[in-house]
């Protein structure tokens, strides 16, 4: 484009100096109406996203000046590059591949490492061979998830997104489909770059599902979770399954594994679970009518007061738990990342 021929460029754009692209908000005439008119096939539009500029990506306030001030612009664009754009495809990946679950596992493990006063962070790590996070045993089959993601991935990391940020939003997006809570999800993650940014080992931050009341405490009040908050993100346990190559545990927690609601509550308190042994070994209880289990640290939420009253609340009223579920894991999705938060992506 030559300005010199028109003079103005005629593209309103979204500029956020966080952002490494330039959305298109409208074309307003200028050179941008020309090119439209000229290139039927090959128009720019509103929802485009400039991502190059005269050779400089990845900086928008260079990259905007030079829109301005210079005479000939060679733009490279990504279409459909907006959070709008995101969130549908993201909700089309949950719709057609029931995958919901394992995204809400993707997060809750990247985040899930943070402990007070000894760092982790929702960082992405995992998603480098190098990292320790690729090869804990709680990480197991994740890497599932983040092929899932790929096509996503590529489309919108990093000129849109961190991989952080979005493993957050489609946790949260896989919640609503699933017919959960309407999270927010904030932006501002940064990504590992190095196996060496992520944290050595999982023991004292992710938890053991063999384990009972003293193991879930040591593990989440370190995160600063309260007991009630243990017994509301417990409740994520509603969606999704366990399978032997991945936790060693089998089965499905309730019988509509991709159905965000308090089943898994109700059913904590109404079924009778005997004990039983996983196909690798492991202690877990099932209920053998309906092929439904829980584990060890499901049925230590029985075991305790302080747990159990939270468990009866949640299963009395679903809206109590959506909104201390959503307290809760939003803090988990934030941890040691809050100062570097924002509203928009």
């Amino acid at each position: 484009l030559d300005k010199a021929r028109e003079g103005k460029l005629g593209l309103d754009v979204d500029y956020m100096a966080e952002r490494l692209v330039l959305p298109i908000m409208a074309v307003t005439g200028g050179l941008a109406e020309d090119w439209n008119v000229n290139n039927p096939d090959n128009q720019m539009k509103k929802g485009d996203s400039i991502i190059e500029v005269n050779g400089t990506r990845h900086n928008v306030v260079v990259m905007l000046e030079k829109c301005k001030s210079e005479t000939v612009l060679n733009l490279t664009l990504a279409r459909a590059m907006t959070q709008d754009h995101l969130i549908s495809d993201l909700e089309n990946l949950v719709t057609k591949k029931n995958c919901g679950p394992i995204l809400v596992r993707l997060s809750w493990h990247d985040a899930g490492v943070f402990m007070q006063g000894k760092g982790g962070c929702p960082n992405a790590a995992m998603r480098l061979p190098d990292s320790a996070e690729a090869k804990f045993d709680a990480n197991k089959g994740l890497a599932v998830a983040m092929a899932l993601l790929a096509p996503i991935t590529q489309k919108y990391c990093p000129d849109l997104i961190s991989n952080a940020d979005l493993w957050a939003l489609a946790a949260n997006v896989a919640i609503g489909v699933m017919g959960g809570p309407d999270i927010t999800t904030r932006f501002g993650r940064t990504d590992a770059k190095t196996g060496a940014e992520g944290v050595s080992s999982s023991q004292g931050r992710l938890p053991d599902g063999g384990q009972g009341v003293d193991h879930l405490r040591s593990i989440f009040h370190p995160k600063g979770f309260n007991d009630r908050d243990i017994v509301a993100l417990s409740g994520a346990h509603t969606v999704g399954r366990c399978h032997l190559d991945r936790s060693g545990f089998e089965g499905p927690w309730t019988e509509n594994p991709l159905k965000f609601d308090n089943t898994f509550f109700k059913e904590l308190l109404s079924k009778t679970f005997t004990s039983a042994v996983s196909g690798n070994g492991q202690q877990q209880h099932r209920h053998v009518a309906s092929g439904t289990m829980m584990l060890v640290s499901d049925m230590a939420l029985l075991q305790d007061p302080e747990f159990k009253k939270h468990v009866q609340a949640y299963a009395d009223d679903q809206t109590l738990w959506f909104s201390d579920f959503t307290k809760a894991w939003t803090k988990l999705q934030e941890n040691g990342v809050e100062n570097l938060l924002r509203d928009v992506l």
